[in-house]
């Protein structure tokens, strides 16, 4: 690991109270000449050791006054800006933690791990109060991170909160990542197929859904029925157009076994049909052909008159 991603936890200390701050160790030099100059020799308190002490006391207003007071005297140092920045997000403070916080992903990368942390805090105190928009909010830099920034106890809910405002470009990195995880939740699986399904990813949705179905009931193995089976219906044709068809025939089996949806039957087995007279299976062809005529007992479905003109060849020989 590279020099600037260490990190020592450098500890100020006081008779009343310690505080650890996580710092690079390049700069806890600086950072320890800092304090000290801070603390004028070491005798008086200062506005940052009044701020730790009101903050470990759960006086977050107060120890955020203190450390106002800090920024003015000092400047926006690191440590400073890390302190006010955790100190709002405690508090679920989402704007103020950012504002503190942000100046510091900007300066590089040096800080991006502590920023990480304080603003996943926000977001979970966020989520807790029943604000989804402010999680987001402040899990929006630790995004811009890459996913593997984000704690794995924000990510489900982060990719619902996505999905849920149709954000699935968004969505569907996070719940890849939550299915990473020896456990992940069932409706995770399902809700990725889903998010595949709504950008036309019907072919890697299948996977999910197949990978969902393995273990559901059969209740909701019927409640996705119709989205699987549309998914199947959508991938075989493709396969079909693109020159493979047996792999088409195969998803057309699954199809045509379920049963739904209802109003894609007649179309699974006219291709399924096309795709037996390929390989010369006549019967298993005229099977599939008289089955459009039984889906469509009126006769007035688009594929009646087809289905029609391939029994006629099959047991005539003539069109």
């Amino acid at each position: 690991m590279e020099e600037s991603l260490r990190y020592r936890w450098l500890t100020l200390r006081r008779p009343e109270m310690q505080v650890h701050v996580a710092l690079p160790r390049r700069v806890i030099a600086g950072s320890v000449f800092l304090f000290a100059v801070a603390c004028g020799g070491g005798g008086k308190e200062t506005a940052v050791d009044r701020g730790d002490r009101l903050l470990a006391a759960g006086h977050a207003e107060a120890a955020v006054a203190e450390y106002k007071l800090a920024l003015r005297q000092l400047g926006p140092e690191p440590e400073i800006l890390l302190r006010l920045g955790h100190s709002f997000a405690v508090t679920g403070d989402v704007e103020a933690s950012l504002e503190y916080l942000r100046p510091l992903l900007e300066s590089g990368s040096e800080y991006q791990f502590q920023v990480a942390a304080e603003l996943s805090q926000a977001a979970r105190v966020a989520r807790e109060r029943g604000s989804p928009d402010n999680m987001a909010r402040a899990m929006e830099p630790v995004l811009s991170l890459g996913i593997g920034m984000v704690p794995e106890d924000l990510r489900y809910p982060l990719a619902q909160y996505y999905a849920e405002l149709s954000g699935w470009n968004r969505a569907i990195p996070l719940y890849l990542a939550v299915l990473e995880a020896e456990e992940p939740p069932s409706e995770a699986v399902l809700e990725t197929a889903r998010a595949f399904q709504e950008v036309g990813g019907c072919r890697e949705a299948l996977a999910y859904f197949e990978r969902y179905l393995e273990t559901a009931s059969r209740r909701s193995r019927a409640e996705i029925a119709w989205e699987y089976g549309s998914c199947l219906y959508e991938v075989a044709m493709a396969d079909r157009a693109q020159g493979r068809p047996g792999n088409a025939s195969d998803r057309l089996d699954l199809l045509i076994d379920q049963g739904v949806p209802r109003n894609l039957l007649d179309k699974a087995h006219y291709n399924r049909g096309e795709i037996r007279l390929q390989f010369g299976d006549l019967a298993g062809a005229e099977s599939d052909f008289l089955a459009v005529l039984e889906l469509n007992p009126v006769r007035t479905g688009p594929l009646v008159r087809l289905a029609e003109e391939r029994i006629r060849e099959i047991r005539f020989g003539v069109r």
